[in-house]
């Protein structure tokens, strides 16, 4: 892990755990999420995804998105490279409700770091 995956991981913790939103550009494309995962990727043998590589899952709120939103049910679910995510700021708005599909065991991370957690009533 390199010195700026930990330090997006500090960042990305600390807003999953404070219910924040997060603001970033993506492949110089500007993006607001609800922040949910973050982990390690399988390789690109075990999922198409190189090994090593860190990534947050999240639900797409606002900004540019290169698939549909709202066609089907949990079609806002991204996954989103740390080494393609720059000018991260974690914004004051919240959200305090978890979202339909939401996987805190998701299959494409072979090592989470941090998620939601899905509390049982």
């Amino acid at each position: 892990m390199t010195s700026r995956e930990q330090q997006i991981i500090e960042i990305l913790t600390k807003a999953i755990k404070e219910n924040n939103l997060i603001e970033f550009r993506y492949e110089e494309k500007l993006r607001t999420v609800e922040p949910y995962l973050i982990g390690e990727l399988y390789s690109k043998f075990q999922n198409h995804l190189e090994e090593g590589k860190y990534a947050l899952r999240a639900w797409f709120i606002e900004g540019y998105s290169s698939k549909p939103v709202d066609i089907m049910p949990g079609d806002r679910w991204r996954l989103y490279e740390f080494d393609k995510i720059i000018d991260l700021d974690v914004l004051a708005e919240t959200n305090f409700n978890v979202r339909s599909f939401y996987n805190p065991n998701d299959e494409k991370f072979k090592r989470i770091n941090y998620r939601v957690m899905i509390k049982n009533l």
